[in-house]
């Protein structure tokens, strides 16, 4: 003869194994991911639940009174902070999952359990009462309703910041929120069913079945929408760790949010209030403030040059509800110094020879025409110097690359050291260099091009223990007389100095001492 509870019994038994099937699957499927831990003990807790549960309906053969409502108080009490701690690892709130915190709500659990199981010698929690099948509880000691206020405050946080992140959420996530937002509702409601009886079944907690219809939506969000391997990141985390600075104002720009980021950039006495005016918050940037008061949606670099030149890359964007009306603004910069520094050294390497550190032949280019048009708009002269070191083939066979490597890093060091800031110097290539006098006429270009030359033998006397003198020869060609172009100037300069040359070397000649 079939027992009064023999279905109901079986139902709990097949939600078990359900359970069970979650929980292996979790492990199997997203053991390492965020929120798995949790997720597995919810499981495995509800697995014990529901058949320890359906074995006390049973009436199944026991050591003591009360044994099988003694086990399966094992998963009532860890089912309600396993709910918690799953919610607060998938919504990334580390700092309330983490092991204190949760070890913590398990501890009040386990002395609750502690007290089930010994309710016999105080009768706190059934009252020294012997519970059967046919008489379910619903009614007991402190300590019971202590117990019920604890789950159901678990429970209760659990909705709160579920539905507060789902609010907020989109995509995929928002799918994924609110499919746990409805297995986290369904066993609430119906316990809170059962406890003010109205359940179809008073003697008979139904809170098992409904919190495994909890367990079997997990499983089907772990399976459907990549439940714990695409975890919505908290704004905490994603807002309050980012190194770019983030300002939200109102549709009158006032603050509505900000993080750490912006506080440090902008240099703030002490932390701004909600709802205060923008020119206050922007003090700093004073002129950013009044150019982009009225601006909805902007992308701007910045440049300060006080206390240190520094450079921003500044978003504005605008914010708008479902109806399209307007929120406020988003405003999102990022300090962008070491990337524009970076880009300046950069550009200065392509632009600067290895060895010596002048300017290379492939900038000469660029700066001669920019200098010629400038002087033809101007009406002022430029003298082109175009150097070559004597017989530097000779030093190189007999003394080695390292010693000539020396003498052009010698020599470039002294052209930088004995020209104008306004002069330009080059190295042409090999052993030749060119220098850009600009406003310098030609007669006054040969005078100091003859201080190098003499400069130059000064420095490097002989090959060493050599008798050969060591000595520069140059040529001079000057805007506009001797051309009006860049190609124009270098070869009248080359020319001269094919007759320094021709001639003896050691020398500088133009058309003006020819």
């Amino acid at each position: 003869m079939l027992l009064p509870n023999t279905g109901v019994s079986a139902a709990l038994f097949v939600a078990g194994a359900l359970c069970f099937l979650g929980g292996i699957i979790a492990l199997q499927t997203r053991n390492h991911a965020t929120g798995a831990s949790s997720l597995i003990t919810l499981m495995f807790s509800l697995c014990w639940w529901d058949v320890t549960y359906g074995l006390f309906l049973a009436n199944t053969p026991a050591l003591y009174s009360n044994f099988w409502l003694h086990v399966v108080y094992i998963g009532v009490v860890f089912t309600p902070p396993s709910v918690l701690w799953f919610v607060m690892q998938i919504l990334g709130l580390t700092a309330w999952s983490r092991p204190p915190f949760v070890i913590s709500l398990y501890a009040i659990s386990a002395l609750v359990l502690t007290l089930v199981i010994t309710d016999s010698r105080h009768g706190l929690f059934f009252g020294g009462r012997e519970i059967t099948n046919a008489e379910m509880i619903l009614s007991g000691g402190p300590i019971f309703w202590a117990n019920l206020a604890y789950s159901y405050t678990l429970m209760l946080t659990s909705l709160f910041i579920l539905t507060h992140r789902f609010r907020k959420a989109t995509g995929i996530y928002r799918k994924q929120l609110g499919i746990i937002l409805l297995g986290v509702g369904i066993p609430w409601i119906s316990n809170l069913i059962f406890v003010s009886g109205l359940s179809p079944l008073p003697k008979v907690d139904t809170t098992p079945l409904s919190f495994t219809v909890t367990g079997m939506i997990f499983t089907y969000a772990l399976l459907r929408f990549r439940l714990l391997e695409i975890i919505p990141i908290a704004r905490d985390v994603l807002i309050e760790n980012m190194s770019d600075g983030v300002i939200v104002l109102d549709s009158q720009n006032r603050l509505v949010d900000f993080n750490p980021a912006a506080l440090q950039s902008l240099e703030l006495d002490q932390p701004p209030q909600m709802g205060q005016p923008a020119s206050e918050i922007f003090a700093k940037w004073a002129e950013l403030a009044q150019d982009f008061s009225s601006v909805n949606d902007v992308r701007v670099e910045l440049t300060f040059d006080q206390p240190a030149r520094a450079f921003l890359d500044l978003k504005i964007s605008s914010l708008y509800d479902h109806n399209a009306n307007f929120l406020g603004r988003l405003i999102v910069w990022r300090d962008i110094t070491p990337l524009k520094n970076a880009q300046a050294e950069l550009q200065e390497q392509a632009i600067r020879d290895p060895l010596t550190g002048l300017y290379n032949r492939r900038y000469l280019n660029e700066a001669l025409t920019r200098e010629l048009a400038r002087a033809a708009r101007e009406r002022y002269p430029i003298s082109l110097a175009l150097i070559d070191i004597d017989d530097f083939k000779r030093l190189n066979d007999e003394y080695g690359h390292p010693a000539g490597d020396s003498v052009l890093r010698g020599f470039a060091k002294q052209l930088l050291d004995q020209t104008r800031v306004e002069d330009m110097a080059y190295r042409y290539g090999g052993e030749e260099f060119l220098v850009l006098l600009p406003n310098c006429p030609g007669a006054n270009a040969v005078n100091i091009a003859d201080k190098w030359r003499k400069s130059f033998s000064t420095a490097n006397p002989s090959y060493k223990n050599g008798t050969k003198e060591f000595t520069i020869s140059c040529g001079i060609a000057e805007f506009p007389t001797d051309g009006r172009t860049g190609a124009e100037l270098i070869a009248a300069a080359d020319q001269f100095l094919y007759q320094a040359k021709a001639t003896g070397k050691n020398r500088v000649v133009a058309r003006a001492n020819r």
